[in-house]
């Protein structure tokens, strides 16, 4: 059974999340700020950080991430394909702005499908365009978890306005998730968990 702890990292309040199997693996999904809180959910957790993984590549999920693998060196960042650019400071959030932006090389590039061995079915990653170039989101079917990051929330959907940004992706990353069998907690990047089942029929920006 993969367990989780959702710890609100930064000014922007963006959740980050340790996951924890039955092995006592971690993983980190997003880190906005690798903050004292953060760094002590991962160790009382156990350390054996595996995976620092990003939903996407805007600073408020990654700005964190230098220093997660300077404490957990052994930690493999992996983030899209199409977002990697953001993390190696290449592009920016803000146009003519990259102080807040990382300048680092990730070790795994994610696409559609691949499945990181976390859990005990692992985490299937599934290609989630739109509010940036190359979002993505960890799906654990075994048990019942979809982490979204800035996709889905609670009755909200991304931005769309941001550099990379496409609202008929959006709209197609997110009925591609409506269209999932069964029922999901959703974990968003911001705000309270929501349930996929929820949002199919209550999200008033796309209806299923």
């Amino acid at each position: 059974m993969l367990k989780y702890q959702r710890v609100l990292v930064g000014m922007l309040e963006s959740n980050s999340y340790v996951l924890r199997d039955e092995s006592g693996a971690l993983a980190l999904i997003d880190c906005g700020v690798f903050s004292r809180p953060l760094r002590e959910a991962i160790t009382s957790a156990g350390g054996d950080l595996r995976y620092i993984l990003l939903t996407h590549g805007h600073f408020d999920h990654t700005q964190g991430v230098p220093a997660a693998k300077e404490a957990f060196p052994a930690a493999r960042v992996c983030i899209g394909a199409q977002d990697a650019p953001f993390l190696r400071g290449e592009r920016s959030v803000i146009p003519g702005r990259h102080t807040r932006e990382t300048k680092m090389e990730p070790d795994v590039l994610l696409q559609e499908g691949d499945v990181i061995p976390v859990g005990g079915s692992g985490l299937r990653v599934i290609s989630a365009p739109g509010h940036s170039p190359g979002g993505v989101c960890f799906l654990s079917g075994a048990d019942g978890l979809l982490f979204t990051g800035d996709t889905l929330f609670r009755e909200e959907v991304g931005r769309d306005d941001l550099p990379g940004g496409d609202w008929a992706a959006l709209v197609a990353s997110i009925r591609r998730l409506y269209a999932l069998e069964g029922d999901y907690d959703v974990l968003p990047g911001h705000g309270p968990a929501s349930s996929l089942e929820h949002e199919r029929g209550n999200n008033p920006y796309v209806r299923n």
